[in-house]
């Protein structure tokens, strides 16, 4: 079944409308596979009747759906582990004896919120230690809600730390301790639109997020990452994503860390 570069077109202008993700050329044949996962499902002929469902669905649900299977989640507990050793010897103790906010902007499954939640129960003492937790796919954030991780998923983490904030439920599946859980609020933002955030917060990890916007999409998410930090706090990015040089309001201290001046 083909999709027509104007049915891709259609597709392209609707995502990059609602949420900023840029679908360029290059991801044509990834957005012909994802969108046949929902052509399967509805029982539709081909594209131009997947795309006349779209726009007849008051409800809206389908679009969500077509957010859902377009958006990539790809991630793991403790990923970029330079990023977390770095938060260990440099942020944790800035932040020692403090309330603590922090946000995992982008967290898929909620791998990142739990890596930060351990590493943060493991060497400080906090006064408090609130961690937002937000993804725009619904699928992704009702798994990290449930907080069950296949063995697969966890077999990067030490026995230690497994045995400490882990149990097992069934066979071959784990979920986090409520110690862990409690520290954690999971919910569903565009990035794009407004931001029911109550900060300031000290860090912002939003980790290979910015490579599927366009650079002025990047450039207006970070001057809003860094209005809602405060003085001195952290933004992570992933490695293959920066900052553009113009904004000097933050300094970059280590590979994809910025701090805000």
């Amino acid at each position: 079944m083909n999709l027509k570069p104007t049915e891709f077109k259609k597709i392209q202008t609707k995502i990059y409308d609602y949420c900023g993700i840029n679908l360029h050329e290059g991801k044509q044949a990834l957005v012909r596979s994802r969108v046949m996962k929902r052509i399967r499902k509805l029982g539709v002929q081909n594209f131009s009747h997947y795309l006349d469902y779209l726009e007849n669905d008051s409800s809206g649900e389908e679009f969500l759906a077509l957010v859902d299977v377009l958006t990539t989640n790809k991630t793991s507990f403790f990923r970029e582990s330079q990023h977390f050793d770095f938060i260990c010897e440099y942020v944790l103790p800035q932040i020692n004896g403090r309330q603590v906010k922090w946000w995992s902007a982008g967290c898929s499954s909620g791998e990142e919120a739990i890596s930060s939640s351990i590493i943060i129960r493991e060497n400080i003492n906090p006064q408090s230690v609130k961690i937002l937790g937000t993804d725009i796919s619904r699928d992704v954030i009702n798994t990290a809600k449930r907080g069950v991780y296949s063995e697969k998923s966890v077999k990067g983490i030490s026995p230690r730390l497994i045995s400490k904030y882990f149990h097992k439920v069934n066979e071959g599946q784990y979920q986090i301790t409520e110690k862990v859980r409690k520290m954690i609020t999971y919910g569903r933002l565009n990035l794009k639109k407004k931001w029911p955030l109550d900060g300031p917060f000290q860090v912002i990890m939003c980790r290979n997020v910015m490579i599927y916007f366009n650079r002025e999409t990047q450039q207006k998410l970070v001057a809003r990452f860094r209005e809602i930090l405060e003085p001195g706090g952290y933004l992570f990015l992933g490695h293959s994503e920066s900052i553009a040089s113009a904004d000097r309001n933050f300094e970059n201290i280590s590979p994809a860390v910025y701090r805000k001046k």
